[in-house]
């Protein structure tokens, strides 16, 4: 059980730096929705089984959830309208819940992040 509770740490920061992602992109939807393919690429050493019975322990856990997210038109939002984005298929995949948000993994890797743009800014 230690693997997967690593392992379970391991995707649930994947999630929130893929969260943290969307948040520096002006055509960001509203929340990360993550799908299991890119978990995959983060962690290629771990099997396909064990990573979908971690993700579904973060489930019980109330920390992550399977969603599905549209993918509309993205028009640019210049003096000229112009299509930047075409529509794609919704993405299927895991993203945090309010339960997440409220996490102390979440908020500790909110600070670092926080603490990382001051020095950014600061130099």
């Amino acid at each position: 059980m230690k693997d997967y509770a690593e392992l379970k740490q391991k995707l649930f920061r994947h999630i929130i730096g893929c969260e943290f992602a969307t948040y520096e992109s002006c055509y960001a939807p509203d929340c990360a929705v993550v799908p299991i393919s890119t978990l995959m690429s983060f962690e290629p050493d771990i099997s396909k089984y064990k990573m979908r019975k971690a993700l579904k322990e973060l489930i019980a856990d109330g920390l992550i959830e399977y969603t599905t997210q549209g993918r509309p038109a993205i028009e640019s939002f210049g003096e000229y309208v112009e299509l930047v984005c075409e529509a794609a298929p919704p993405i299927n995949g895991y993203a945090l819940t309010k339960a997440g948000f409220e996490s102390d993994e979440y908020k500790e890797a909110s600070e670092q992040r926080d603490r990382a743009y001051r020095r950014m800014c600061d130099s």
